[in-house]
């Protein structure tokens, strides 16, 4: 089958076993699935598929069939820190980190790196099985049109993607209004020209970097466009002692009381909050992002999930640009709550429900995306991984062969709207050594321009 495959045309995948992550969590061991339209039109056991003469078949070789995977919070703009060494001593703290490192690198960031950050990102998702990434982005300096050259890169590679623009005052009055114009600009273009693998939000930093006329100034846009938020929340204790000493509340009551947080907004870490906050936070409907990797890399602390869930809070799973691995994150999460809670018992159904259930949700509450199911109706996102269980895999046992197995395999292909986006292994709709020769060569002028700084 052709690699640009007319998402108009019917494609029946064979040979696969499938594995639905539907409400019934089937395990279909011959299984068959017929796409058209870029959406999913039957699936179920290949002896019960009506192939139509004329349909094109597409044979999997036995591989595991499943949904792509989503990044609920990401940076691409972070892929090229990758192997940046650092002058003087390491940063001690979380602040020292951001003023060190990503505060210097985002605003070192002009045009060409933004685009080529975004396509080596990207490539990196697609391999790794992902095909929704939710992106964070901030260029200060470079800030007008950033996120038209993301939104270029998802639809070159082929990934679907959820854009914002960081708003922050870190960097005084006239890059706040032009960060808060950049949020608006796409998410008005989006709307008077839909494009099918494009979504907006509106970006926010974080509560200790924005003052008050500014977070008014962001809700009134942001219910103007009938958007949420995507902002960072308590992600250190210095977030929650700002908030404290400047609006006597924590981040998250100052940010509810807003108007910031609710049902479609995303709360990216949430790793310092009350049970008062979690309570909030269930009670207002807020979509909270864990990413296990980051937090243990910027020695933050680790989120209370459990306490989370248990309260109704629905807790998606994101890699703050730690990684493009959401396999890796996945397995992080399940293993911290152990550790966390000093309870082997523990973890199961919530480290399940963030990678597999919950982003999907997120997903189709904020924009409305049918995801996360092999089923007639999803959008045609899915993988076919190469993993032959070494012992019986069924629905009652899936979590084991996700976390010991799958996991740890090859993400052979990526379909995205019913399009090729990987094939054995290889992004096929760009030009992999060409992007990472680009890339390689922003780096350096970028981490130069860094040393000046």
């Amino acid at each position: 089958m052709p690699a640009s495959l007319n998402p108009q045309s019917a494609l029946w995948i064979r040979n696969t076993r499938v594995l639905t992550f539907d409400k019934a969590n089937r395990v279909i061991d011959d299984g068959a699935a017929r796409l058209v339209d870029g959406a999913f039109g039957w699936v179920g056991p290949a002896s019960k598929a009506r192939i139509a003469a004329g349909e094109k078949v597409f044979d999997a070789g036995g591989r595991l069939m499943m949904p792509a995977l989503i990044n609920c919070h990401t940076h691409l703009y972070s892929t090229l820190a990758r192997g940046l060494r650092l002058p003087g001593k390491p940063p001690a703290s979380f602040l020292d980190i951001l003023k060190k490192l990503w505060w210097r690198l985002d605003a070192a960031l002009g045009p060409d790196d933004v685009y080529s950050s975004a396509l080596a990102g990207l490539m990196d998702s697609a391999r790794c099985g992902v095909g929704t990434v939710v992106d964070h982005h901030s260029s200060p300096h470079a800030c007008p049109g950033s996120l038209d050259l993301i939104a270029r890169a998802c639809e070159e590679v082929g990934l679907r993607g959820c854009l914002c623009y960081e708003t922050s005052d870190r960097n005084g009055v006239a890059k706040t209004n032009e960060a808060l114009a950049e949020n608006a600009r796409f998410l008005e273009e989006l709307r008077a020209r839909p494009r099918s693998l494009l979504r907006a939000g509106f970006g926010l930093h974080a509560s200790f970097t924005l003052g008050e006329r500014t977070v008014r100034r962001a809700v009134e846009a942001a219910r103007a466009l009938d958007s949420g938020f995507h902002i960072h929340v308590a992600e250190d204790r210095c977030d929650v002692a700002d908030a404290r000493r400047r609006f006597r509340r924590s981040p998250v009551a100052r940010l509810v009381a807003a108007g910031v947080l609710g049902p479609r907004s995303l709360a990216a870490h949430c790793v310092h909050v009350t049970a008062a906050d979690i309570r909030a936070l269930a009670r207002h409907g807020v979509n909270v992002i864990h990413n296990p990797q980051s937090n243990c890399n910027n020695a933050v602390g680790t989120a209370p999930l459990l306490e989370m869930t248990k309260a109704g809070v629905l807790v998606g799973l994101g890699s703050d640009g730690y990684t493009a691995n959401l396999w890796e994150e996945f397995k992080t999460a399940f293993h911290l709550q152990k550790l966390r809670t000093a309870d082997p018992r523990v973890a199961y159904a919530e480290a399940y429900a963030i990678a597999f259930l919950n982003n999907r949700e997120i997903l189709r509450k904020i924009w409305g995306l049918e995801l996360g199911r092999i089923q007639a109706g999803s959008l045609a996102d899915f993988i076919l991984v190469d993993y032959d269980p070494p012992t019986p895999l069924d629905s009652g046992n899936l979590f084991g062969h996700l976390l010991f197995g799958i996991a740890n395999a090859r993400v052979n292909r990526l379909a995205v709207h019913g399009r090729w986006v990987v094939a054995d292994g290889r992004c096929v709709n760009v030009d992999e050594a060409a992007i990472a020769e680009r890339a390689r060569r922003q780096a350096t002028r970028l981490w130069e321009r860094m040393g000046r700084r």
